[in-house]
């Protein structure tokens, strides 16, 4: 038995007849119940998510280096924050310029990579059809791969995967007592199975080590073999453990107390610790630990991007008593499920065009009301990356991004609505945290600093 470790919404292919019909997905926080635990700890192997809680994996931290020491084998995704098991190295963000600088090179054999052309793991695309490499370096986009590196490796391991022209460590397997880690810094390794690339047998071949295989482990590489690490490429945003403030523990002063909801993914821990969001001195809102009262004391309540909907669900009382507050201003980013708790708003699905910007692609994102006073915040790029679907609000509200199609507007992509309820709500299906938080996209950076700079100046001015 292989389980995956989500967080929280099923991943295709639980049902299905191939190799992704061998991960059975359980959502994370069954970590807590002592019966699903068992169950949990008694696969041959596990996946980790990138979307899981890194607080909620430290409080197992015990429990997960010991199924590795027994002889589990567990691939982590995503971009290690806090280590959760024994031996894990934080990930580090690599200051890349162009594509080059965050292409994948082998570097030391592991039975997962065999038979993949490394070409294959550099660009993704949404264009239809199998591309040569020379077409995607055209057409596709780098980085969602691997765009960081880990330093402080555990003794002993093997660097599988150098990213960039320096090969910094990428993807590392080290062993553990009787078992395995394998650490993959990027998306979700098992998402790179790709049926029309080389990449085709990473799926088969990564089910095959974690349901047991032979668990030898390649020769050590030293990645750092007559190699400086440039100053270019030094890691910026490395969590600590005090950056992240607690709900609650920040006194009060002119300027707005600003409160980020989130579960404990990294994407949101990266972005509390960014030295660059200092000055507004977010205040963390980890919904697992924290009492939905809390909302009262702040003016301004972030509710961060690709929540887990369990955890959500429970705050959304309080959410709907904080827009009953003319004195607050409510932000909701991203994949929501808004339709479902937020008063008369629609939603329609549409795919996310990630690489319209490399070929040129409208992607139908429009700009309106261009005299609206939150344009003196908002920039085009910080609008125009990408979303994940249409919005449809009630009456009233200014819809500044939508989506056309067709010649007509089908639906807005970030609307202000000042006269449905008390506060002021600021709705998109952008997803700005998440990818500020990942180091990719700095459009969605861009937004992240102009919804803050907006708050806070319209807080402190009394402008709405």
């Amino acid at each position: 038995m292989i389980v995956r470790l989500i967080g929280g919404t099923p991943m295709p292919g639980q049902t299905d007849t191939t190799w992704r019909g061998a991960f059975e997905d359980v959502d994370a926080y069954d970590l807590d119940d002592d019966a699903a635990r068992a169950r949990i700890f008694s696969a041959d192997g596990l996946v980790i998510g990138g979307g899981v809680d890194h607080l909620l994996l430290g409080r197992h931290r015990e429990e997960l280096t010991g199924f590795v020491r027994a002889g589990g084998r567990v691939l982590v995704n995503g971009q290690v924050v806090r280590p959760f098991i024994d031996g894990l190295a934080v990930w580090r963000k690599l200051e890349f310029r162009g594509a080059q600088d965050v292409r994948p090179h082998p570097a030391s054999p592991h039975p997962v990579w065999d038979g993949i052309d490394y070409r294959d793991l550099h660009y993704r695309t949404g264009v239809p059809g199998t591309h040569s490499y020379e077409r995607l370096e055209e057409i596709g986009v780098a980085g969602f791969y691997g765009r960081g590196y880990h330093l402080d490796l555990p003794e002993g391991a093997t660097v599988v995967t150098g990213i960039g022209q320096y090969r910094l460590p990428l993807d590392y397997s080290y062993r553990l007592g009787d078992g395995e880690v394998l650490v993959h810094g990027g998306n979700d390794l098992e998402s790179f199975s790709d049926d029309q690339y080389s990449t085709r047998v990473l799926g088969p071949n990564l089910v095959q080590w974690l349901a047991g295989g032979t668990g030898l482990a390649a020769e050590p590489v030293s990645w750092a073999a007559g190699v400086t690490v440039p100053p270019a490429a030094a890691a910026t945003g490395a969590f600590t453990a005090t950056s992240a403030g607690v709900a609650g523990s920040a006194p009060r002063t002119a300027a707005p107390r600003i409160g980020l909801l989130h579960s404990g993914t990294f994407q949101p821990l990266r972005t509390l610790a960014d030295p660059a969001l200092a000055p507004y001195r977010l205040e963390s809102v980890y919904l697992p630990d924290t009492d939905p009262s809390v909302l009262a004391d702040l003016d301004v309540v972030i509710v961060s991007d690709r929540l887990h909907q369990g955890q959500l669900a429970r705050f959304v009382p309080a959410l709907l008593e904080a827009l009953s507050d003319p004195g607050k201003t409510v932000i909701v980013l991203g994949e929501n499920k808004v339709e479902q708790w937020l008063p008369g708003v629609g939603y329609s699905f549409r795919p996310t065009v990630f690489w319209m910007w490399r070929t040129g692609e409208d992607n139908g994102t429009r700009l309106r009301l261009p005299e609206d006073p939150m344009w003196e915040f908002l920039t085009p790029w910080s609008v125009s990356w990408h979303h994940h679907g249409l919005l449809h609000p009630r009456p009233g509200a200014r819809s500044l991004v939508v989506m056309e199609e067709n010649g007509a507007e089908s639906g807005s992509l970030l609307y202000l609505d000042e006269v449905n309820q008390p506060a002021r709500l600021l709705v998109t299906t952008m997803d700005p945290v998440y990818h500020h938080g990942s180091g990719f996209m700095p459009g969605a950076s861009q937004l992240l600093y102009s919804l803050l700079r907006w708050a806070t100046a319209t807080h402190a001015t009394g402008g709405r």
